[in-house]
């Protein structure tokens, strides 16, 4: 049997200070305390912005995956289309944008578009959440605009491929991974 959440002591700040920032996240140091045993601690808490990501499919039912290089892996990752969500944006509108930034593939009449999932990145040392959309039959404009710092290329590949990418280790990113099961579990 699972313990009862309520069980387990809650931590409690008592000071933080910001160690490095920059605009797409915080580090804080928070100095934190158990309740009811007293135990100490210091904890890294990053806060970044919550993004959204989607799997996108074309008419003929094939998933669009973008390649880009990735920082912190330091290799270039086969990913789905995903970002930031703007402080002033709602995910759906966010994730709508990213994909026609990133891809050049925009929402057609005939498109099903829905959120199928949310999670929470990495609970352990993130503040944030990512946001998981679908959309289908998607078409091709070409109008895609790039960030500064980003080279992307986008490959597309037919949707019984997936399982292959991700048990072979060419698909790695664990939000992407996380994506495809949402999908899954939506009936897709």
């Amino acid at each position: 049997m699972i313990n009862e959440v309520s069980l387990i002591p809650h931590w409690k700040t008592t000071t933080k200070k910001i160690v490095a920032e920059n605009p797409f996240l915080t580090l804080e140091e928070h100095s934190r305390v158990e309740d009811g045993t007293g135990k100490h601690g210091y904890f890294f808490i990053v806060h970044a912005p919550n993004w959204a990501n989607i799997v996108a499919l074309t008419e003929d039912n094939e998933v669009i995956l973008i390649e880009q290089f990735r920082q912190g892996s330091d290799r270039v990752e086969l990913e789905i289309p995903g970002g930031v969500i703007d402080e002033d944006e709602e995910p759906a509108d966010s994730i709508l944008r990213e994909l026609t930034e990133e891809t050049g593939y925009e929402r057609t009449a005939t498109s099903e578009f829905k959120r199928i999932g949310e999670v929470i990145p990495n609970p352990a040392f993130i503040r944030n959440k990512c946001y998981t959309f679908l959309i289908t039959n998607v078409k091709l404009t070409g109008k895609v605009h790039f960030d500064e710092h980003e080279n992307i290329r986008v490959r597309l590949v037919p949707r019984d491929e997936i399982e292959r990418l991700i048990t072979s280790g060419e698909i790695q990113h664990s939000l992407v991974i996380a994506a495809f099961y949402w999908m899954t579990l939506a009936g897709y």
